[in-house]
């Protein structure tokens, strides 16, 4: 099976977006201790006069591609879930009924079993689909954030224990921020479940901490997981994209959209063997 590696003599011109070989291109300029390279003499002179401006234009393009890639992802979201809901609620439902009459010694119970336990692992991804495509409306009211980390983290006191997940709370005081308290818990739990998932050394650690700064406050969930390749990182957040180190992206994507309806950010700092840590910035006037 063919192999697709990521070449790393391929760049992008940070004024126009043309994709140029750093080996051929002759054409480049240093900010800030770092060098650029650039397809024309043109785009260099650009750069030159105003970098500020130039990285200003880059990140708004790359919101602009994200946006327009997140809709084509949420119609697809949409179609799959229409397909496949109705056949599988058959599939289910046959499994279920046959499943029922057959004698308890009859060796066809097995299969139908693992028949009936995938169609459930379909039917919560259908149902998770939904849910993005549901999250326009929602309630936001004062709220007290590091009770809402608190008790989400208890929820997952039984699994920590039967895991040996061990957990360490650094939270900072903080004003009443509106927030919809449901949807919130739902996207830390989300990635919660995630960081404990990918945890499998002896020692799992589960840190999450707290902090103000600058209008907003950010919470930082760690892992002492697998970690994520850097060539994976930006695909974390795709419904459809699964890690063996992180599982399925549709929980991650819910998380990342309860954030950004809050007018939030979430990003993520990996490096494999080191586990990861989800940053998230949620404004302290809310919406």
């Amino acid at each position: 099976m063919a192999v697709l590696k990521k070449n790393k003599n391929r760049i992008i011109d940070p004024v126009c977006g043309m994709t140029i070989s750093r080996k051929d291109s002759a054409i480049r300029s240093s900010y800030l201790g770092m060098d650029y390279y650039f397809c024309s003499e043109r785009c260099k002179s650009i750069f030159e006069e105003d970098a500020d401006a130039v990285f200003a234009m880059k990140a708004a393009r790359e919101e602009v591609s994200e946006e327009e890639r997140t809709e084509s992802l949420d119609q697809m979201a949409d179609e799959l879930a229409h397909e496949i809901r109705n056949p599988l609620t058959s599939i289910g439902g046959f499994a279920r009924r046959v499943h029922g009459v057959l004698p308890e010694n009859d060796p066809g119970r097995k299969y139908l079993e693992i028949v009936i336990e995938n169609v459930a692992r379909l039917e919560n991804m259908i149902t998770k689909l939904v849910e993005l495509k549901t999250l326009g409306a929602f309630h936001a009211e004062p709220s007290d954030f590091n009770r809402i980390i608190t008790e989400t983290v208890d929820s997952f006191g039984k699994e920590f224990a039967e895991k040996g997940v061990n957990v360490e709370l650094d939270l900072t005081d903080s004003p009443l921020i509106p927030l919809d308290t449901d949807k919130i818990k739902a996207a830390f739990a989300a990635l919660i479940k995630n960081a404990v998932e990918a945890m499998e050394k002896p020692f799992k650690l589960l840190k999450i901490a707290t902090s103000i700064r600058d209008e907003y406050i950010e919470a930082e969930v760690s892992d002492t997981g697998k970690g994520i390749p850097k060539d994976r990182i930006k695909y974390i957040f795709d419904p459809f994209f699964t890690s063996k180190m992180y599982g399925p992206g549709l929980g991650l994507k819910f998380t990342q959209r309860v954030i950004q309806l809050h007018r939030g950010t979430i990003s993520v700092k990996s490096e494999p063997g080191k586990g990861a840590v989800f940053a998230v910035r949620l404004p302290l006037k809310g919406l």
